[in-house]
This record gives C-alpha cells, sequence and structure tokens, in this order.
C-alpha cells in the first residue's frame, strides 16, 4: 500500500465525496487524475477491503431500536444460536468473545416491542435466560475510522491526541427521530447498500429513481447534514486492511465520572465506538470502548494509554475469538411495507 492508497482510504471512510463526479473530486484532494482514484477504489472494493461503499445510518434518527446484547450461551448452542442471528436482518453483528459471556450480537428493530420479541425467541432458542440487552444510555463516538498513516505519522498523531485527549469526538449527539418522507425512503434504499461502481454513482440511482441528479446529491447532503447518514463513504473489512486484532474495551467508571471520562475516551483516534451501558449483577462494567489495532498487543497498548489518561484501573478486554456474522442494516425493506 502506497502514500496514495492510505491517502484514498483515509479519505473515503468518512468523506466519500457527494458529487457528481466524485472521483475527480478525490483526485483533486490526493493529486492524482480521476482514473487513478477511480481505479485504485475498484481495486479496493474488488479485493474485498471495502465491504461496502454508501451510507451509514443512525437508526435512532430513523426511528429505529438498537442494542448491544450479551448472551452466556453453552458451548453446545453457539451454533445453534449463530444460525438463528445469520437469518435475522435486524442482526448485523456477531461475535464469539473471550468471556463467560461468550457472545456478543447488535440487534436493531423497528420498535422496543420487536426488539423484546426477538429476545424472547432467543432464550427460548437456547433454553437460557442469560441474554440480555445492553442499550446505550450516552453515545459518545461512533465513528469507524482506520488511521492509514505511516507508524511516524501516527505516532505524531498520538502524541496530539495526549495533549488535547478531551477535544469533543464525532457522534456525541443523540437527536430526535428525523420525519422521514417517502422520498427520503426510496433514497436511503439505494444508500444503504453499495453505490454504483462508476464514475457518475449518482447520475445511475437517479436513473434508477427517475429523478434529476441533481435531486439526489441535493437530498443525500440534506441527510448527512440531518445526522441522519452518520457517516458517508467506505466501511472497510478490518481484517484485509491490515487491521487484525479487534478487542471490546470495557470500563468500571463511578457513574458521576462516566460523561467527562466517556469523552476522553472517545477522542483516541483507535477508539470506533464508545458508550455508556447498564451493568448487570455479574458484569460490572459501564463504558464500552471498541478498539481496532494491528496486534492484540497494540490493542493492549492502546487500553494502557486511556487507562493512564483517565485514571481508571478496573477494566477488561474482551477480544473476538470468531466473527460469526457481519452485514449492513437494511431500512425500509420494501417486504416489510
Amino acid at each position: 500500500m502506497d502514500a496514495l492508497d492510505r491517502a484514498l482510504l483515509n479519505i473515503v471512510q468518512t468523506d466519500f465525496p457527494i458529487t457528481s463526479r466524485p472521483y475527480e473530486t478525490l483526485a483533486g484532494l490526493t493529486g492524482t487524475t480521476e482514473e487513478e482514484a477511480w481505479q485504485r477504489i475498484q481495486r479496493f472494493r474488488q479485493e474485498g477491503v471495502i465491504r461496502r461503499l454508501g451510507g451509514v445510518f443512525d437508526s435512532h434518527r430513523l426511528g429505529y431500536k438498537s442494542t448491544l446484547c450479551a448472551a452466556r450461551v453453552p458451548e453446545d448452542k453457539i451454533q445453534i444460536l449463530a444460525d438463528l442471528l445469520m437469518e435475522l436482518p435486524g442482526v448485523t453483528h456477531n461475535y464469539l468473545r473471550s468471556h463467560d459471556y461468550n457472545i456478543w450480537f447488535t440487534l436493531i428493530a423497528s420498535s422496543q416491542k420487536e426488539v423484546e420479541k426477538i429476545l424472547t425467541t432467543i432464550k427460548g432458542l437456547i433454553g437460557t435466560d442469560e441474554v440480555y440487552s445492553l442499550p446505550a444510555l450516552r453515545l459518545f463516538k461512533i465513528s469507524v475510522d482506520f488511521d492509514f498513516n505511516t507508524e511516524e505519522q501516527a505516532g505524531e498523531q498520538r502524541h496530539s491526541e495526549e495533549c488535547e485527549c478531551t477535544a469533543n469526538p464525532r457522534g456525541s449527539q443523540k437527536l430526535e427521530p428525523y420525519p422521514v418522507d417517502d422520498m427520503d425512503k426510496l433514497l436511503i434504499r439505494e444508500l444503504q447498500g453499495n453505490i454504483p461502481e462508476s464514475l457518475t454513482p449518482y447520475a445511475e440511482i437517479a436513473a434508477k429513481l427517475m429523478w434529476q441528479e441533481e435531486k439526489v446529491l441535493r437530498q443525500t447532503r440534506a441527510l448527512v447534514d440531518n445526522q441522519v447518514i452518520r457517516r458517508f463513504g467506505a466501511v472497510l473489512r478490518h481484517q484485509k486492511a491490515g487491521f487484525t486484532a479487534n478487542a471490546m474495551g470495557v470500563w468500571q467508571v463511578p457513574e458521576a465520572e462516566a460523561e467527562a471520562i466517556g469523552k476522553v475516551m472517545a477522542s483516541f483516534r483507535e477508539v470506533s465506538h464508545c458508550y455508556q451501558r447498564p451493568t448487570l449483577k455479574d458484569w460490572p462494567y459501564n463504558l464500552f470502548t471498541m478498539i481496532h489495532g494491528r496486534s492484540e498487543e497494540e490493542c493492549g497498548e492502546v487500553m494502557a494509554r486511556i487507562a493512564q489518561a483517565t485514571g481508571i484501573k478496573d477494566y477488561a478486554m474482551l477480544f473476538s475469538i470468531k466473527e460469526l456474522k457481519k452485514s449492513s442494516m437494511q431500512y425500509y425493506r420494501e417486504e416489510d411495507d
């Protein structure tokens, strides 16, 4: 991976251009040609480094309910549960992790009643009530933004973070549901998957919807500006991108300090997600940080730096033993109408 590859990936993860010719825009930002930018992004898509290129939506803004679930699953029931969760469209991520609570999955549904219905089904299937919903009480950060800078550049960035680790992270606000209309739903269906592999992807979306291209661009920008689209860009397969380790760092933080410390934790570039969640009788951890690194040792070093910055010493790291499912939520599916 050369300097141009790294520059393109650093941009397209969070800010893929919403312009008539996005690869021409990328070329201007990186000092290359439109054709070169296009070919390189195409290569990343074909090699599987880029899993999806499109919008990442805020489920809460769309009126959906989401939660992280922890389950203590007997070994002989793990595959049975994995098969069920694979078939549920509202389960987007499912991991086997190194803990007594060994299955962790995200669940998104149209209502809280639907969430509870799904969890009841799961409990019946595996024969245990030890499946717990841990919804976000506070959101400090969602920004899956891998750093493709060189080691020297990354070191300079870490120094900046250590000096300014109270910076307000992106994604810390929780807004009320957005008034989505039928036109928005049509566009969301096109943007939540892979946008067309074309030099002019928005023109192709416009043709499919029988809209003018300018309308697609305008409404897409409006969804971004109103934080319905949390980020518009490339979703990467972190293993293929070189970030092979994935740790869920969990922290036991006094309630009175949770908000301030959550903001500090969220400011670290290596932290992609940071939430406050409920505790359980045998689970004292209330702050969650998702950390991606090039090795388990690197994840441990990040955790140590966070502990030093916050003074929190009671923490644990749950590494992924196996990724059982990873997909993107499909909102407003036609079959659900």
